[in-house]
């Protein structure tokens, strides 16, 4: 995989790749489909409690759609959705996020027929066409209302991981141009992704930046959510600092590109107690040479799977220019080290 471009800059991150359900994963939800709700509680539970890897992830979130489905938003689905938030997928957790807010259980609660909890648990355990009229459904059925938008990024987000990026945009975009806070910053996440593999880079900078504003706690955005649009927002930045919102920011706030880049990683930090993806620790502590974190986070990733591990080889990469100081020579030769062990070529 070619990891600089013919400068020898890192080239920026791709789009996060879509999270499909394993095989051993998909047995289960198809078991709960054929109405086997007990042989489906069994395997999952099994593959959900077996550690924490993204198959792991992928058995919870499915058990959490099962709870969601036969006895709404209680104790056993939160539990589940707990775990989810706790990993490191980037599609599932911050649903699994934003589902834990009291705001979500607010919009659900005003539908009255529980169209949005019903397409959701469908959804979940794999019934995406029911899920996608549903959705469809209650946007109509709730326009103009918190649980019309909310009803428009599900359905979105649906889209999205059933591979048609063009018709997420229209709903996504309208959520985020609707609403604030929480939902706003879930729209402006998930439009982001959307935005990056088109290569409108400008615009992803925009929507993210105004995602990660409105994610943020103090705008009532859930901490859970946060991290993830903070991880995302930062991981553009590493990649593109030729973005006109990284100069205006420079010039406005008299800082460097790399406190720029930093200042997603670092407001995330402070809000890790529910969703904690280890992209964090990577994108904060390289910048002052901390890397016992940044190697504890690689473990983690490792553990949880090939592509999130990738993922954080292809951060580390882009973040090296900005962190590499040759008046430091610890932090150089932690640098060096850190880039021997992930086998990575040193950029220009």
């Amino acid at each position: 995989m070619t990891l600089l471009d013919d400068r020898g800059s890192a080239l920026p991150l791709p789009p996060d790749p879509l999270s499909p359900v394993p095989e051993e994963v998909e047995r289960g939800r198809a078991a709960y489909r054929a109405g086997d709700s007990q042989e489906a509680r069994t395997l999952l539970t099994e593959i959900a409690d077996a550690g924490r890897t993204a198959v792991s992830g992928h058995a919870a979130m499915a058990l959490a759609g099962i709870e969601l489905g036969e006895n709404g938003l209680g104790d056993s689905c939160r539990k589940r959705l707990d775990q989810v938030a706790a990993g490191e997928d980037p599609w599932l957790g911050p649903l699994a996020a934003v589902m834990l807010t009291p705001d979500f259980q607010s919009c659900t609660s005003a539908d009255s027929g529980r169209v949005l909890l019903g397409s959701l648990a469908a959804q979940l355990t794999g019934a995406l066409e029911a899920a996608r009229n549903g959705f469809e459904q209650a946007a109509d059925a709730h326009e103009g209302t918190d649980s019309g938008d909310v009803a428009n990024i599900l359905l979105g987000n649906l889209l999205l991981q059933s591979g048609d990026q063009v018709a997420a945009l229209k709903p996504l975009r309208s959520a985020r141009q609707m609403c604030d806070g929480l939902f706003a910053g879930y729209a402006g996440y998930l439009e982001g992704h959307v935005l990056i593999g088109q290569d409108e880079k400008e615009r992803a900078g925009q929507v993210l930046n105004y995602a990660h504003g409105e994610s943020h706690p103090a705008r009532d955005g859930g901490k859970g959510l946060h991290p993830w649009v903070a991880v995302r927002f930062g991981e553009l930045l590493a990649g593109d600092t030729w973005l006109d919102l990284v100069y205006d920011q420079m010039e406005n706030s008299g800082v460097s590109e790399g406190v720029v880049v930093r200042e997603p990683f670092e407001s995330a930090l402070t809000f890790t107690e529910i969703s904690n993806p280890a992209l964090v620790d990577v994108g904060l502590h390289l910048f002052p040479g901390d890397f016992e974190p940044v190697h504890a986070a690689l473990d983690r990733l490792k553990t949880w799977s090939d592509e999130r591990y990738e993922r954080a080889r292809r951060l580390v990469l882009a973040l090296y220019t900005h962190v590499e100081d040759s008046r430091d020579e610890e932090r150089s030769l932690g640098l060096k080290e850190l880039r021997e062990r992930l086998s990575l070529p040193e950029p220009r």
